[in-house]
């Protein structure tokens, strides 16, 4: 048989398998698949469920894939990288948890499902840009969605791969020989059954082997004693839709041409140029508001803002407070500085044949600049509610947020000076950035932090 054919109908088999084992292993929160250890000072509760359907969501992937496009078409460098991250995703969802379901599992999770269907747009090489760029949101909007919704009926359609295949004979064409499948069936049961008897006789004539089944048995009865019949149930149930969902993904994606992306993505480029309407000069006037605006607020408050640095807290403010407040507020910045950027780069005529005029280098240079001193700020108030309250997974979250900030304005600075987008270095590097401080938090956690 076709290799090719073998894998299309692999791939329909293992669909609801996967479904249900998404169901089993991922929404099970009750601590069933935690491994509870100590290394260290610290005390960890590992979840092996995550890495585990992150392996076998991958493997699955691959056979649809290759089933649908060819059985000897490698994964590419980029799908084998994000395949890793997937896996790293879940591998690091639980590595520092002091508890079920912490911070840094939740935003382990959450990252390792985005990934996951990013993982399968890029194995088809579906990216709306073509690689990893700045269209990411609607790449996975394109996966979350479109094309998993839309796939829906292809696990129906699919077991059309089961259909005897026809052979050319001088005849013309005529149909293989249906096999018959009874004959299989009874001499699975016959063996069960000769088995059976086998095991008996060999355990009547040693004692050791009769001992040794019976403690298999025992242990069998009490795991079908303790099953939860309505869990199983309810499970097989609601794995049917997202068996629809999951293979409708892989399948329509691997389906897949590209060129309705391709069309799509060109249509969004058309938008992009179409909503560029607003005056250079009246963005220039905004922009340089916002750049001057903070350069006098930096030098009214350069006592508040540089507290972080020296230690020194405001008379009649808590630390904690202090820490906190000023943190969020930096944060809060950074951000709005970023969406500045993103206004300009959509709406506003600062650009020719992709690159910015010299006054909107200059302003958005300056801006991001002035985004990396509040971000470099923010970090210092954490760091200094850390240095006192100690390690907890939300500070170390905040602060990998703060440096992907501070990183993020970074690649914009270079964009704008270079002419060319940096987006997917930002997404490398925030990727890896997550996975490093998910070791750093283990090891803070080890060492009792």
């Amino acid at each position: 048989m076709d290799k090719k054919i073998t894998l299309q109908r692999l791939g329909v088999i293992l669909a609801y398998p996967l479904a249900y084992l998404y169901l089993r292993l991922l929404i099970s929160f009750n601590g069933e698949f935690y491994i509870y250890t100590t290394i260290g000072c610290g005390d960890f509760k590992y979840n092996i469920a995550y890495p585990i359907l992150a392996l076998i969501f991958i493997a699955v992937n691959e056979i649809v894939r290759q089933g649908r496009r060819g059985a000897g078409k490698k994964p590419s460098s980029g799908t084998i990288f994000w395949y890793v991250i997937t896996f790293l995703a879940g591998l690091t969802a639980t590595i520092a948890s002091e508890e079920i379901m912490s911070d840094i599992e939740v935003v382990s999770v959450f990252a390792m499902h985005l990934s996951a269907v990013y993982s399968v747009l890029v194995s088809n090489d579906l990216l709306l840009g073509g690689k990893t760029s700045g269209f990411i949101p609607a790449d996975l909007i394109h996966g979350l969605y479109v094309k998993s919704f839309a796939g829906f009926p292809n696990f129906v359609v699919d077991w059309k791969c089961f259909a005897k295949p026809r052979v050319e004979g001088e005849a013309g064409t005529e149909t293989v020989r249906k096999k018959n499948p009874v004959s299989a069936i009874l001499f699975i049961i016959i063996m069960f059954v000769l088995l059976v008897i086998s095991i008996s006789l060999m355990s009547s004539i040693d004692k050791d082997i009769g001992k040794f089944f019976d403690n298999i048995f025992a242990d069998f009865g009490r795991y079908l004693i303790h099953l939860r019949v309505d869990e199983i149930i309810t499970r097989l149930i609601f794995a049917i839709p997202i068996c629809f969902y999951l293979y409708g993904l892989m399948s329509r994606s691997a389906k897949s041409d590209g060129l309705r992306e391709k069309r799509f993505s060109s249509w969004l480029i058309n938008l992009k140029g179409k909503g560029k309407t607003v005056s250079s000069a009246i963005v220039y006037v905004a922009a340089g508001i916002f750049v001057v605006g903070y350069i006098l607020f930096f030098i009214k408050r350069i006592t508040y803002m540089l507290g972080g640095f020296a230690g020194d807290v405001p008379d009649g403010m808590l630390v904690s407070r202090y820490a906190q407040e000023g943190f969020w507020q930096m944060v809060g910045i950074a951000a709005v500085n970023m969406c500045v950027y993103i206004a300009i780069i959509l709406l506003g005529k600062t650009d020719s044949d992709g690159k910015f005029a010299l006054p909107a280098k200059i302003l958005v240079t300056l801006l991001m600049i002035e985004n990396i001193i509040f971000s470099v700020i923010s970090m210092s108030k954490i760091a200094l509610y850390y240095s006192i309250y100690g390690y907890t997974p939300k500070r170390i979250l905040a602060m990998w947020a703060t440096l992907s900030l501070g990183f993020a304005a970074l690649m914009t600075i270079i964009t704008v000076l270079r002419g060319k987008p940096h987006f997917r270095a930002g997404v490398i590097f925030t990727t890896i950035s997550y996975i490093s401080i998910c070791i750093l938090s283990a090891v803070l956690v080890a060492i009792g932090a």
